[in-house]
């Protein structure tokens, strides 16, 4: 072969390659970052996730909780709505919502149990030891107009070194326990003109005995939805407490709720595959006045290519 057709033909392979590795990322940004808005009228997209080790940055061997937004970014459509627990305060959530609406399509914007916890005693900021935990509901500001909001204290027995006496408000103990305050939200739809309560919540955890007080904090979560009113209710958060513990479960049913993880599953005991926190399912997407769900699932970190947060996240489009 001559000098000048070996140019050629390196010249060739050159733009070849350029073309087809252009090509190659180009396929892959567009996987990565499919999701869209949901214009529907009929449904809700809803993600839950206690985020302690999510932020600062620093934590968690740098970005790690990126995973699932990165995750999310290439699923169909993006949050209406996404409670967080242990989020720090409210400068952290306002990072967290900056975040989002960069990375998501929709704007986002959100709303704090306590804009400044107090200390939980410890001295580092990173992962359970973030040292200023509350739980705020976040939502797409381009979708829903806010309009009231309602806040309250999740209850743990009176002597909760012994777990006995009656269910009491967690006031702070040997540190601040603003982790356990909750928010309920009213928002009202301009998509589908609907209005929609939701609520972050956070129960004691077993340090405090707080599945003990389980059915007493679904029924308080309860009454702060009759307080807001709505045409859909949703609850949902970390309760610490499994499906059996103290039949909040079977009282939250009573009252009108869906968990639409335990109607996937089968049963409210469902199998090792929906645990959100090592071998247990604590974390719940709980829904009254709803019309059924669709793409329900528990966020493991196979789906995301490792881990995000101590818990999984759970997600479902809920119908109105």
């Amino acid at each position: 072969m001559s000098t000048r057709s070996s140019r050629i033909l390196r010249g060739v392979v050159a733009v070849l390659t350029t073309v087809l590795t252009t090509a190659a990322v180009s396929a892959a940004s567009a996987t990565v970052a499919s999701a869209a808005v949901n214009t529907s009228p009929s449904f809700l997209v809803v993600y839950n996730n206690n985020i302690e080790n999510w932020l600062p940055e620093s934590c968690a061997d740098g970005k790690i909780w990126d995973r699932l937004v990165t995750y999310i970014k290439g699923r169909p459509l993006s949050p209406d709505i996404f409670t967080v627990q242990q989020v720090s305060n409210q400068a952290q959530l306002d990072v967290l919502t900056r975040y989002l609406s960069d990375e998501l399509p929709g704007t986002y914007a959100g709303q704090i149990a306590i804009a400044e916890p107090g200390s939980m005693g410890y001295t580092s900021t990173c992962g359970i030891m973030k040292n200023q935990q509350t739980n705020a509901v976040i939502y797409r500001s381009d979708r829903f107009t806010y309009e009231a909001a309602t806040r309250w204290r999740s209850d743990a027995p009176e002597d909760y070194d012994a777990g006995t006496g009656p269910c009491r408000n967690l006031e702070p103990t040997r540190s601040s326990q603003d982790r356990v305050h909750n928010i309920a939200v009213r928002l009202h739809d301009n998509v589908a003109n609907q209005k929609v309560s939701v609520a972050s919540i956070h129960w004691p955890t077993n340090t405090w005995y707080g599945p003990k007080c389980a059915a007493e904090n679904i029924k308080e979560a309860d009454e702060a939805m009759g307080r807001l009113g709505g045409d859909l209710k949703i609850v949902a958060g970390d309760t610490n407490a499994e499906p059996d513990d103290a039949g909040w479960w079977l009282d939250g049913k009573s009252y009108g709720y869906r968990d639409p993880i335990a109607e996937k599953c089968g049963s409210r005991n469902c199998s090792s595959a929906y645990d959100t926190l090592g071998s247990r399912r604590i974390d719940f997407l709980l829904v009254k006045s709803g019309n059924g769900f669709n793409n329900v699932g528990t966020i493991n970190t196979t789906l995301t290519g490792g881990d995000y947060s101590d818990h999984l996240a759970v997600a479902a489009y809920v119908n109105y």
